[in-house]
């Protein structure tokens, strides 16, 4: 891995917002208006928040009609937050 692509990802990281998009998204699949009802923001937030993790890499996009839905791109997202919050607990 680059050190530029670690960069995207923990740029990608680095954000309440976005880590509670992430926490959603390792539920399951949901089209953008979904991820703004569920977290309370407005359709730019939304947009903006997502458009940077799809860029890290960490979420996946897909249109259906008007709708756009995004996922975890890879199984190893997950791992990560999960690892993340594990050794934060651990050292508290």
């Amino acid at each position: 891995m680059t050190l530029r692509r670690l960069e995207a990802i923990f740029s990608g990281l680095a954000d309440n917002t976005r880590l509670r998009i992430l926490q959603l998204l390792a539920e399951e699949e949901l089209c953008a208006c979904e991820v703004m009802a569920a977290l309370d923001l407005t359709q730019p937030t939304a947009s903006h928040h997502l458009g940077i993790l799809e860029r890290s890499g960490l979420v996946v996009s897909r249109r259906e009609g008007k709708w756009v839905f995004y996922r975890i791109a890879d199984a190893k997202v997950e791992i990560l937050l999960t690892k993340g919050s594990q050794l934060i607990e651990g050292s508290l």
